[in-house]
């Protein structure tokens, strides 16, 4: 499951949230010339230290048991070719986002928790975690414990979406630039240099092909607590840049917050053009639902004007693979208004 990154899902953490071979070459000398060269250069590319979120993260080696906490990570993950490295996981993905080859590669491994919390973030025990036996846990920065998993001698890394207390600027207007800079994070972690600089050269390209023209102002809303909060991505989200990219303006683009609540008045005075209500798991009608239920919704433009489209969450936030692929999804929701 997908979950929605607000920040009360972040501040989860304290007691309750302590938390993540080569096949052999058919023959060929040049083959196995190949594969070593490539273990060789990923092996001299360790140890690596990169900082995140204000804290130095060093991998003396090459993570072979990766720990997923929530499913932000996948995308990029799948990407570099390195699903395989994945061992163990704190919830199923959302459909209709991955190839069915990772969805079978990350069916076949343990859920280590079906506990949530209210906004529907892993809730996992260090135990559990150690159990797993990961050399690298990716998590957002409030649902793990840091300090109790390096003196366990397991590294954690954080999207940078999920920093606690984010840099300067994480707080500026996103650009494409941050998937890109998530993608060679990723690959230095992972060993993975050349693949990442690949899947960059392939994005970049994605998104510049798009070529979408003006089509008025935006929200993006994730709405929770049954329709009574409405919250908004402001201009540090990859709503930002996923909009722009598909023609839309986001009407909270001004905000350095990435995700925050909003009053209906506030959102009312900001009047919309189209609202994007943004879901995780696989009812985009329930969220429809939910907000068109909610209380002054009516006095607003976009739904007066049925201008009310669902898109799933990871289309957008945090910076993976999947935000290069979200203009397209959105043109294609908008383009069933017409």
């Amino acid at each position: 499951m997908h979950v929605h990154p607000h920040p009360r899902a972040l501040a989860a953490g304290g007691a309750a949230l302590l938390v993540l071979g080569l096949a052999a070459c058919s023959g060929g000398t040049a083959s196995a010339t190949s594969a070593v060269s490539s273990s060789a250069t990923a092996t001299s590319a360790f140890p690596v230290t990169i900082d995140n979120c204000g804290t130095e993260v060093t991998l003396e080696h090459e993570p072979t048991r990766v720990l997923l906490v929530n499913n932000d990570s996948v995308a990029n993950l799948e990407a570099l070719g390195a699903i395989d490295r994945v061992v163990a996981i704190t919830a199923t993905p959302q459909t209709g986002l991955y190839s069915a080859d990772t969805y079978t590669a990350l069916d076949a491994l343990q859920v280590l928790s079906t506990t949530t919390n209210s906004t529907g973030g892993s809730v996992v025990s260090q135990e559990a975690i150690l159990g797993a036996d990961p050399d690298l846990v990716i998590a957002p920065e409030n649902a793990v414990d840091r300090t109790a998993l390096a003196a366990a001698g397991i590294a954690v890394y954080s999207p940078t979406a999920y920093c606690a207390d984010p840099p300067a600027e994480l707080t500026q207007t996103a650009t494409f630039d941050r998937v890109w800079d998530e993608l060679a994070t990723y690959g230095r972690l992972l060993g993975l240099q050349d693949e990442a600089a690949q899947v960059i050269a392939d994005t970049k390209a994605e998104v510049a092909d798009l070529g979408a023209a003006d089509a008025g102002t935006a929200v993006a809303l994730y709405v929770s607590s049954g329709g009574s909060v409405l919250s908004p991505y402001g201009g540090p989200s990859m709503v930002t840049p996923v909009f722009e990219a598909a023609g839309l303006t986001n009407v909270y683009a001004d905000s350095d917050q990435r995700v925050f609540d909003a009053s209906i008045e506030d959102l009312t005075s900001r009047d919309p053009g189209t609202i994007v209500l943004l879901y995780s798991g696989d009812d985009p009608e329930a969220t429809r639902s939910a907000f068109l239920s909610a209380p002054g919704v009516s006095a607003l433009t976009a739904v007066r004007d049925d201008r009310v489209v669902t898109l799933a969450f990871p289309y957008t936030d945090p910076p993976t693979v999947l935000s290069t692929q979200g203009p397209a999804q959105l043109l294609a929701a908008l383009a069933e208004l017409s």
